[in-house]
């Protein structure tokens, strides 16, 4: 008995590797039986999905055509996009920290949907009965493969073309349609006309076009606007493939080819003619069209091409009805009628195996369209993917699989930002605490040390959790540091820093947020200036060239204000005493000479004055003769100046000498705001005198006494750190019981960010200090120029400045916050938003937000992605040049870990007591709320609270 041919004999002839001249690996060929040569690329649709931007869809689309441009007559673009649902899978080591473990527990088996996309190129071999080698043609072949490579690569999207094991792999997966990872095999294989079956599975295929009807859209987008809060938010035609019920695994197949464009052409002008010889109603009007297509291949070179589009869905025997009404009503929502008549199921099914586009039956599998409309039906969008990051925060896509992503945006492989600064906004009730805790914890364990400023007991949990220090402001344990205090290091290389800060600090006290004026900078500067030259130069006497330069500034300033006039008047008039009297003036008392200099120029002056009392006796003298009086005049024009500057640079150095006194008693031995304050209070009336300046000093000595010694602030400034702080990654600063005061909160912000700067300055590796609510305590004026300061220079030390706030409308408003901590955070976070939508232009300006970036936005929590999920909030992050909206959905034992509700802290403190330590009881608390049924871990709570006792002991 002759053997029964097989469906599958020699569906291809061969699959061969090809060298160029040099012997260097080409393309990977794949033969089909009637001669056709294919090269597969394995692409990443550059669409992400749930991007609702339309013109990315558009774009791809104007690539893809290219592309067929490209290729010209003769070739085929085939096209495969495969949707196989998968179990998530993260390994987990047992050194990994327990909550990291909890979280990846927690998603361990979540079906999601994997998206992989092909591209085959296929040049046609002719209708001859032998393939006869045609060099030209072979030659034309490999440069097509290499031009639609440089067109992937000019525009960013990713490719790879497989070799012989991965196309091998691939049709033999596309053979059992098992896409998933590890082993397969081949099992029994029937057809029918409705579908196929493969084992226990069946493999129904669905033509998107009848060609003996096409009921098709007459305007075909590359996109569905589906309308979501007021938005009409572009999504991919058949975005829905990722989500069919009951179906393993999707194949949806795109062929697109490309005929002789002028046989085409003169059959459609022949049909034209024949249906314009029948002037009937339905013949104008199919002449028409087709004077309309050869009106537009004429005018905008565009081709005439072939198509197919075939779905073929994998899923349980019992299950096809369900999966093809599904299929079929979202087709419908698309404007498609799928083919109800296809019958021809192995066919289609062969016909759909890559390389094999040209064997799909003409009559009726293909029709005949534009190559622009023809794309617009292909499938562009991916699924996002873990980032290559040293540093990665885990979210879900909005699928629900956990996807890792480069917080900072500057440390990943693919760069986005400049700083990794951050601004995070969300209103009260939207996640915007549990999302910084989900931050915090992934930032901890990957070795950041991070400072918290919070107002509200947000992160009490998890740093009890981390064993960090968790610093509550209390009238009894007031928060203390000593910022006057700095190491000889940080006085070398960064005192115009800390001068900064303490300025802003001390005009805090001294004026609030008022702006000082000119004369109270110039003033304070000084102060500041000297008190550390004093404590780390003790001053001695003053240089020759700075006693020179007081001297001049001295003489302008007498000047300035007459005094030098007045001493030029005195002197002349006690000239003219003297001659009136004819007395001789005796010798100036000589004393101890300085120096020998001084003491040269003391003699100098003395003669001079000497001769000039000599020239007057002579111009006063009656006998002398009139040449003589005159020549005595002219000498004294000149002389008598340089006497009385002389006599009068005598007088500034007996000033400065007294300077330089005043200067050699101002010691500072040990450095706090108490010294800064003696210091501070003695030196100010001598500069005011020195520069002849009004500074208001009583009211400065009065504002600045609360913290000096016996002051009710006193502890705030003058307490040394506790040196460990310096060492303890996670520190939390509390300080919502001063939040109300208009003093002490803002003083006890900036000092905590300047122990941040020193921490930040001293120790190596990621640091980051998030400041919550706080902000508003630095939003002042005087406070802006530190603030932006601190949020630029964070970035030169491997550091992270974030504000968290649920006052959009106030931080927003501000000037002053925009230019400090908005123009220098790189990475916007924003929580739901739908409650400002109405309002939202003048806040998307600030942001500097695109209406896209808006339609995505107000999609927050908004989709119809919640089945089979926990409780979930999602996030809208941008950092630099991208940005998404991810889910922040953790496991119950993080639950624990972060949760701010009051009873449900006090229920995990009764576990804690009980079991030693926080990280067992939130395993036991975990279990016993699941062993109790409850669903909600505040009713559980209550439970515990009401019984104060472990559920075991109830």
């Amino acid at each position: 008995m002759a053997n029964k041919k097989r469906p599958f004999d020699k569906l291809f002839a061969q699959l061969q590797d090809i060298n160029d001249e040099r012997g260097r690996h080409l393309n990977t060929v794949l033969w089909s039986k009637q001669g056709d040569c294919s090269v597969i690329l394995e692409i990443k649709n550059p669409v992400p999905r749930f991007s609702t931007d339309a013109e990315l869809y558009m774009q791809f689309c104007d690539v893809l055509s290219n592309i067929v441009q490209t290729l010209g007559e003769g070739y085929a673009l085939q096209k495969q996009d495969i949707f196989c649902k998968r179990g998530y899978h993260h390994d987990i080591p047992p050194e990994m920290e327990f909550l990291s473990q909890s979280y990846f527990r927690y998603f361990e088996g979540r079906e999601y949907t994997d998206i992989r996309t092909f591209l085959i190129i296929t040049q046609e071999a002719g209708k001859n009965m032998f393939v006869k080698y045609d060099p030209k043609k072979w030659l034309d072949f490999h440069a097509k493969v290499a031009k639609v490579c440089d067109i992937l690569s000019d525009k960013n999207i990713w490719y790879y073309k497989l070799n012989k094991n991965d196309v091998s792999d691939y049709l033999h997966r596309f053979m059992t349609i098992n896409f998933k990872d590890g082993a397969f095999s081949v099992n029994n294989f029937k057809a029918s006309d409705e579908f196929l079956t493969i084992g226990d599975r069946a493999v129904r295929s669905f033509s998107l076009v009848d060609v003996d009807v096409i009921d098709m859209p007459t305007v075909v987008k590359p996109f569905l606007p589906v309308p979501i809060n007021g938005y009409r938010i572009a999504t991919d035609l058949f975005g829905f493939m990722t989500n069919v019920p009951f179906a393993d695994c999707i194949i949806y197949n795109q062929v697109i080819q490309i005929p002789a464009q002028q046989k085409l052409k003169r059959k459609l002008e022949s049909k034209s003619k024949r249906h314009g010889s029948m002037p009937d109603p339905s013949n104008k009007i199919a002449k028409a069209d087709i004077d309309a297509v050869l009106d537009m291949l004429a005018a905008d070179n565009k081709l005439l091409v072939n198509t197919n589009y075939n779905i073929i869905v994998s899923c349980p025997l019992n299950k096809v009805t369900p999966v093809s009404s599904f299929i079929e009503t979202k087709l419908y929502g698309c404007g498609i009628m799928p083919s109800r008549t296809a019958y021809n199921q192995l066919e289609l099914f062969q016909a759909s195996f890559p390389g094999n586009a040209y064997t799909f039956n003409p009559d009726y599998d293909l029709f005949l369209t534009l190559s622009d409309a023809a794309v617009c039906l292909f499938f562009k969008e991916h699924t996002k993917q873990t980032e290559l990051s040293p540093l990665l925060v885990y979210y879900t896509d909005r699928d629900g699989l956990p996807i890792g992503i480069d917080f900072t945006g500057k440390e990943g492989k693919v760069k986005h930002t400049n700083n990794a600064n951050f601004l995070c906004i969300g209103p009260s009730g939207s996640g915007k605490s549990f999302h910084m805790n989900s931050v915090v914890r992934q930032l901890l364990i990957q070795d950041t040390d991070i400072v918290l400023v919070d107002t509200g007991d947000s992160y009490e949990g998890i740093c009890r959790y981390y064993k960090g220090t968790y610093i509550t402001y209390s009238k009894e344990r007031p928060i203390s540091m000593n910022p006057f205090k700095i190491t000889r290091q940080e006085y070398d290389d960064n005192f115009g820093e800390k001068k900064n800060f303490l300025k802003t600090l001390i005009f805090l006290i001294y004026i609030g947020e008022k702006a000082p004026d000119d004369v109270e900078e110039l003033v304070v500067n000084q102060v500041i200036v000297e008190y550390y030259e004093a404590y780390f130069h003790p001053f001695e006497k003053y240089t020759e060239q700075e006693r020179q330069d007081i001297i001049h500034l001295l003489t302008l300033k007498h000047k300035m204000n007459g005094e030098y006039d007045k001493f030029e008047e005195e002197l002349e008039k006690k000239y003219a005493e003297q001659e009136k009297q004819q007395e001789v003036v005796e010798p100036v008392e000589q004393t101890e000479p300085s120096d020998e200099t001084e003491e040269k120029m003391r003699r100098e002056k003395e003669k001079k004055r000497r001769w000039v009392e000599k020239l007057q006796n002579l111009a006063n003298d009656k006998a002398a003769s009139a040449g003589e009086v005159a020549a005595a005049e002219n000498q004294l024009s000149r002389l008598t100046p340089e006497v009385m500057e002389g006599t009068y640079l005598m007088k500034l150095n007996e000033e400065v000498d007294r300077m330089e006194e005043r200067r050699r008693k101002l010691k500072v031995t040990t450095l706090s705001f108490n010294s800064f304050y003696d210091f501070a209070i003695e030196r100010i009336p001598q500069i005011c005198k020195d520069k002849d300046v009004k500074f208001r000093i009583a009211d400065f000595s009065a504002l600045l006494s609360r913290f000096y010694k016996g002051g009710e602030l006193e502890y705030t400034l003058n307490n040394d750190a506790d040196a460990s702080l310096f060492e303890q990654k996670f520190v939390v600063f509390e300080i919502d019981k001063i939040k109300e005061d208009p003093v002490l909160f803002p003083i006890v912000v900036l000092i905590i960010m300047d122990v941040f700067l020193q921490k930040m300055r001293l120790k190596k590796g990621r640091k980051a200090i998030i400041i919550e609510e706080a902000w508003k305590a630095v939003a002042t004026p005087r406070m802006a120029a530190y603030l932006q300061f601190l949020f630029k220079t964070v970035r030169k030390f491997n550091g992270i400045a974030g504000v968290v706030t649920q006052e959009l409308e106030d931080l927003l408003s501000s000037d002053i916050l925009k230019k400090a901590v908005v123009a220098n955070a790189d990475v916007t976070i924003l929580l739901d938003q739908s409650k400002f939508k109405d309002n939202y232009q003048d806040v998307a300006d600030q942001l500097g937000l695109t209406q896209v970036q808006l339609q995505q936005i107000f999609t927050i929590n908004s989709l119809k992605n919640k089945d089979g999920r926990a409780y979930f909030r999602e996030v809208w992050i941008r950092r630099g040049d991208t940005w998404d909206v991810f889910g922040v959905e953790e496991p119950p034992e993080c639950y624990w870990a972060y949760t701010t509700e009051r009873l449900e802290k006090e229920a995990l403190k009764i576990y804690e007591r009980h079991f030693g330590n926080i990280q067992q009881a939130i395993i036991e608390i975990e279990k016993d709320r699941k062993k109790a049924n409850v669903g909600k871990y505040l009713d559980f709570a209550r439970q515990i609270n009401n019984h104060q006792n472990i559920m075991s002991l109830w």
